[in-house]
């Protein structure tokens, strides 16, 4: 098996053994017994770790060449703020990908309209 394979094979073992333990939070109401709830399903909270991988370092890439674009923008418009901003704007959107986007409660775009 080549390296890649093995990294592979080793990432999905981790997510598949680690699917059982999930993040909880104890509630309590007044005068009730304490009880355990889950604040997330493990299997999204996995999901979007694992597609933070890849994620974050191609968002962080893109976020770089849209500063430098926006500055150069800038730049050459005699600082015309508008149009850096209109570059810069290209690459405006949230930086991980977190379990409520995978659910759909959140929005999920790589660029954010506002």
């Amino acid at each position: 098996m080549t390296v890649v394979t093995r990294a592979v094979v080793a990432c999905l073992l981790v997510v598949l053994l680690a699917v059982p333990a999930g993040a909880q939070e104890l509630t309590q109401e007044p005068g009730a017994p304490a009880r355990i709830e889950r604040s997330h399903d493990p299997r999204l909270a996995l999901t979007a770790a694992f597609l933070n991988i890849g994620y974050v370092p191609l968002r962080l890439a893109i976020t770089a060449v849209g500063a430098v674009l926006g500055g150069f923008t800038g730049f050459i418009t005699f600082g015309d703020l508008a149009a850096a901003q209109a570059v810069w704007g290209l690459t405006d959107g949230p930086m991980v990908i977190t379990p409520e986007m995978l659910l759909g409660t959140e929005p999920c775009c790589f660029n954010d309209p506002h």
